[in-house]
């Protein structure tokens, strides 16, 4: 019969090995090989790997750590499971996170990988997230180098998500995107997509709606489509899909477009949201709600 052991101490601290030696860790894509694992109460069953950590839980591994009141997972594994309020802060695919949330799945597996869920709040390289859900996936261990340092990532009912790199901000129900070097590369998303662009001169941002949108960093470009809506300081363009250019700070719309005004037409339509000009020269297009 399998026998469990109970450790009961004012600090307990066990060395979970992942398996195999040093050496052999680091042939499989630079997994850690090595994780402390510390709490004021902890089970561990030998036989089968499992453990329940409770009271100021805390994990590291390369960089990353995680705290929690209570944690159970199993060294085999190489997973653990925090259920209740829980803060991960540190290196991950070599970006710094610190993210806070109701619970949270880590594995060490390949690719490692950490879910969150439960109100999941703060940052990851040079982004900022407010969801209900976030997915990180990762390749190359926690702390790789080189090209494998990229994180795929997951977000259901992202409130409010925050590029400062880009200088905007943007939500929707569901996003999948791509983040290298702190930086997001890649980004789809659907469903009551909003994206609030950066400010003019004057602090007037422009605030586009759509049903699906497309970023891509080497394009410089966000892509909308469906039921396309931008707004700026009461300029109203509608549009099948438009383009935004975070850089530029444009607008290009094409296909069934129609202006505040109501005037419609199937030409290319382009809105410039940052227009040096002489004070108090008025701005060319406003009689037709900022078409050019």
């Amino acid at each position: 019969m399998r026998r469990a052991v109970f450790l009961s101490a004012l600090l307990m601290v066990l060395i979970v090995v992942w398996g195999g030696t040093r050496g052999e860790a680091s042939d499989t894509a630079n997994l850690p090989d090595k994780a402390s694992l510390s709490a004021n109460r902890m089970r561990f069953d030998s036989g089968t790997g499992d453990f329940l950590a409770t009271g100021n839980v805390v994990i590291v591994a390369d960089g990353l750590t995680v705290t929690a009141p209570r944690g159970t997972g199993n060294v085999e594994r190489r997973e653990v499971l925090f259920d209740e309020g829980v803060t991960a802060s540190g290196d991950w695919q070599g970006d710094r996170i610190d993210l806070r949330a109701g619970s949270m799945e880590l594995s060490f597996g390949e690719p490692p990988s950490c879910k969150m869920v439960k109100g999941v709040r703060g940052g990851v390289g040079t982004i900022t997230l407010d969801a209900d859900r976030v997915t990180l996936i990762g390749r190359g261990g926690v702390s790789p180098s080189g090209e494998d340092r990229q994180t795929k990532v997951w977000l259901v009912n992202a409130r409010r998500v925050e590029d400062r790199s880009m200088g905007i901000a943007f939500g929707a129900g569901a996003m999948e995107g791509l983040i290298r070097d702190g930086v997001l590369v890649s980004m789809t998303a659907k469903s009551k997509v909003w994206i609030e662009g950066r400010p003019n001169r004057t602090g007037d941002a422009v605030s586009l709606n759509g049903d699906r949108a497309i970023y891509s960093e080497e394009r410089g470009s966000v892509v909308l489509s469906g039921n396309v809506r931008a707004v700026q300081k009461g300029r109203t363009l509608t549009s099948d899909s438009l383009v935004y250019f975070p850089e530029q700070n444009r607008v290009e719309a094409l296909g069934g477009i129609v202006s505040q005004s109501g005037v419609a037409s199937a030409d290319r339509a382009t809105i410039t949201i940052e227009i040096p000009r002489a004070s108090g020269a008025p701005a060319s297009g406003d009689k037709k709600g900022g078409r050019r």
